[in-house]
């Protein structure tokens, strides 16, 4: 038998050691470590009604295999908001930087309506696709975040701003390319380079720690119908000549959606290789 004030002292022991404690506990002599604990896990079913209201969350099925599940998809939700807010962050850093290059140099690349319709349709299906990824493999094997770790690292915030530099520079490199014939058709290439560069920078973010090439893609089926139906929606404004015509955009010729392609593919590379480098470093 433990005296409550022997748990609450191993409770305070753990912490001292900057780890996160959880206690169970279903009676009254449970309660003081309950409450001392950074999480109380309370008896829903043989629990006394003074263990449950000193806990911080109830076990309703007294199974503790449920905490793992809990822990599960904890870490489920956790990443699913930590890819969907870095590529929303990653994306917008690519068209602020855009428009910041392009005002300085003097060029009109994008007109607010397309930097809208971006946030609008190509930001925020993926976001929300992202939002409702299943768990990556091996989510459980991973070692726990530290109490002190922000929800963006020092170097996180340097992937989010070089992805997004990397996507201004596809832009404008497409707005080159295109303008070559004319300057519609570059502003034109623009907007379909900066769409489409992020829906593949969202296939690149369907998992922070693998690759892309490692994973098994029908298991993300929201994600794809995401990308699907911005895509569709994209090609509707680009081939529908009075939506065209609306968003003052020229016809792509047909060999510079090769050059297009090419552009959106380097994207997908970069995250990858962003991947990879954080493999190498073991972040």
């Amino acid at each position: 038998w433990v005296a409550p004030e022997h748990k609450s002292r191993i409770v305070a022991a753990w912490q001292k050691q900057g780890k996160i404690v959880s206690m169970t506990g279903d009676g009254v002599n449970d309660a003081p470590a309950l409450k001392a604990a950074d999480i109380g896990v309370g008896m829903g079913i043989t629990g006394t009604d003074v263990s449950k209201g000193a806990s911080d969350m109830i076990l309703t099925d007294d199974n503790f295999a449920t905490i793992v599940l809990a822990v599960r998809e904890g870490r489920r939700i956790f990443d699913n908001i930590h890819k969907a807010t870095r590529f929303l962050l990653s994306s917008n850093a690519g068209e602020v930087l855009t428009m910041l290059v392009a005002t300085f140099i003097g060029w009109r690349i994008l007109a607010p309506v397309h930097i809208l319709w971006v946030n609008l349709v190509t930001d925020s299906l993926p976001a929300l696709a992202l939002g409702a990824e299943p768990e990556e493999h091996g989510v459980m094997e991973r070692k726990p975040r530290g109490k002190d770790v922000p929800f963006f690292t020092g170097r996180e915030w340097t992937r989010i701003l070089y992805t997004g530099a990397f996507e201004a520079a596809l832009t404008i490199l497409a707005y080159i390319l295109g303008s070559r014939f004319a300057h519609d058709v570059g502003v034109s290439m623009a907007f379909v380079t900066l769409s489409m560069a992020q829906l593949f920078a969202a296939l690149g973010f369907q998992s922070e720690h693998n690759s892309l090439f490692t994973i098994r893609l029908k298991e993300h089926k929201t994600l794809w119908w995401g990308l699907l139906i911005s895509t569709l929606l994209l090609f509707v404004v680009v081939f529908v000549p009075p939506l065209r015509t609306l968003f003052s955009l020229g016809v792509i010729p047909v060999l510079q959606w090769l050059e297009i392609a090419g552009l959106c593919i380097l994207m997908l590379l970069f995250t990858e290789l962003q991947k990879w480098i954080a493999r190498l470093r073991k972040e």
